[in-house]
């Protein structure tokens, strides 16, 4: 005879064809201090099952007409509980493969029936324990998630590593979250291990051998020899030093955000299933959270571009408004030295009449350079494709009248023509001519080269002699109203559009343009266009559309 151990008294349920043998069963149970309902076959069984709301069930493979485990099936679902079931095999039933909690076979040893019995209750009362501790963390966490935010992500991170740590008694803390560009995982501020450790702590997600745990397919990990178990990688326990490891993934919905992992038990305890459940009730709060601190810092970085975006507007307004007032204060002033002095001399009167002429253009250039920006942002424009010859093309953008300056054209004679639209050809040569004299305020040799690049290409470049452009500047120059930021660069009007727009009608022909510059030695600036823009560009947009899903 086996001898029952000490359990805590439960209740049992018994479902059995035979009352005789059901009521047997029950005796001996109830001599163990049970209580004990005996289920009778028939209509009134599962709601007497479900009433009793037993906390095990021992039953046959058959009750009645039906399989017990579809009585029980119907009874977890009405009970909302994982209700264990024993199950009691006759002679007859030497081969049966059976699924349940636990097993005993015909002839019932009393003392085995009673053993069986205790410690399917004893698990459950232990689960409601750990159930009611998960619950209680559970609070606990969307008490403290609210208010983690405040101290920045490092804070968060910090007080996660730290709960999950404490709640299991274990050492070691980790938060990994995912970089969707390098494509793993990567460790934040830790607890119980160095930032050093946790600074070369990453866990690649591609390439993986397959018997390594794939945490999106397998879920948790659970293992309490570390430093042997193959689904780790040995690299990571060597260098994070884990003895065991209990690992959860951060999900929310069906993305994983990161994994949760603690490690190296106190008094060398190795984690049990039952670990799980509070683990995963600290990861589920932790997602949220961790999103939730994406989310703010992804709201204060829009913030920033806001408050910068709204400091180049105004700077820009002020800049329009001086460049519109300056032509028009010379407009009125001339018009009215021609209107007041009758006498005034032809040279003099055809000298100012020009001068107006001149600020009339260049008001008509900065509302045209407007106004073109805004139908490039909104794809309007139009670009008109035909065949270009490049050397009079580039002498019809040089400047006229400079007296500080010489501009030096270096064409081949047998440079192919190009197909693109030769007005916005024209307008970026001329844009960076402009700019070449107006940043050379002492002169200088300004160059125009023209060479050809794999016969696919043609390569346009204006170096100058001028200012030159500070290193820590040049990779924003093409943006929309940036300007260089530096003393001698501010003194010179400028809006900050012409170089955005030069780069918009290069990008329009399917080109580049880029800058190398050297401050105080002068700039190069170069556009790479294609031989053909118009095919270049329909090519393009085949190959977009062919890349768009269906």
């Amino acid at each position: 005879m086996i001898l029952g151990g000490s359990a805590p008294p439960g209740h049992v349920a018994i479902l059995h064809s035979s009352s005789d043998r059901a009521e047997s069963l029950a005796r001996v149970l109830r001599s163990a201090g049970h209580q004990v309902t005996v289920v009778r076959p028939g209509a009134a069984a599962l709601p007497t099952l479900v009433n009793a709301s037993p906390d095990v069930v021992l039953g046959t493979l058959y009750f009645g007409d039906h399989l017990t485990r579809d009585t029980i099936a119907a009874a977890r679902t009405a009970l909302k509980v994982d209700l264990p079931l024993l199950v009691l095999l006759g002679r007859e039933d030497t081969d049966t493969v059976v699924s349940a909690d636990e097993v005993i076979r015909e002839p019932v040893d009393p003392g085995e029936l009673t053993l069986r019995v205790g410690s399917l209750i004893t698990r459950r009362v232990e689960r409601r324990a750990l159930q009611k501790k998960i619950d209680q963390l559970v609070g606990l966490n969307r008490t403290s998630w609210a208010f983690s935010l405040a101290g920045g992500p490092e804070s968060l991170f910090a007080q996660i590593a730290k709960l999950s740590a404490e709640a299991l008694r274990a050492e070691k803390g980790l938060v990994l979250l995912y970089d969707a560009q390098r494509r793993e995982m990567e460790g934040q501020v830790p607890f119980g291990l160095t930032r050093e450790q946790v600074a070369r702590a990453h866990y690649p997600v591609d390439g993986e051998p397959r018997d390594r745990w794939n945490f999106r397919i397998n879920g948790p990990l659970i293992s309490n020899q570390a430093p042997s178990d193959p689904h780790l990688l040995p690299e990571m326990v060597a260098l994070l030093g884990l003895r065991s490891a209990l690992v959860v993934p951060l999900t929310l919905g069906p993305q994983v955000l990161g994994l949760l992992l603690v490690a190296d038990r106190i008094g060398a305890e190795p984690f049990r299933d039952e670990d799980l459940g509070v683990l995963q009730a600290v990861a589920g709060q932790a997602a949220v959270s961790v999103e939730n601190q994406r989310l703010h810092e992804q709201i204060k970085f829009v913030n920033a571009r806001l408050q910068e975006y709204d400091r180049m507007k105004s700077e820009f307004v002020a800049i329009i408004a001086h460049d519109f007032r300056s032509p028009l204060m010379a407009i009125r002033g001339f018009a009215e030295l021609v209107l007041e002095d009758t006498d005034l001399p032809l040279d003099s009167r055809q000298e100012f009449m020009q001068t107006i002429i001149d600020q009339t253009d260049d008001l008509a250039r900065l509302a045209n350079d407007t106004l073109l920006i805004s139908r490039m942002e909104t794809g309007e424009i139009q670009y008109e494709w035909q065949d270009v010859e490049l050397a009079p093309l580039i002498l019809e953008s040089v400047p006229l009248g400079l007296s500080r300056h010489s501009v030096v054209t270096d064409v081949p004679a047998d440079m192919p023509g190009i197909v693109a639209d030769a007005d916005r050809i024209k307008q970026i040569v001329t844009n960076l001519l402009s700019n070449a004299v107006k940043y050379s305020p002492e002169g200088g040799a300004i160059t125009v080269r023209v060479r050809e690049r794999g016969g696919q290409h043609v390569l346009i470049e204006i170096a100058d002699q001028g200012l030159g452009i500070p290193a820590d500047q040049v990779g924003r120059l093409f943006q929309k109203f940036e300007r260089v930021r530096s003393e001698d660069h501010l003194r010179i009007s400028g809006t900050g559009l012409g170089l955005y727009i030069c780069r918009k009608i290069a990008e329009g022909h399917g080109g580049q343009i880029w800058v190398e510059s050297e401050t105080g030695r002068g700039s190069t600036f170069s556009i790479l266009l294609p031989v053909d823009a118009r095919t270049a560009t329909q090519d393009a947009k085949k190959s977009n559309g062919a890349a768009k899903p269906a």
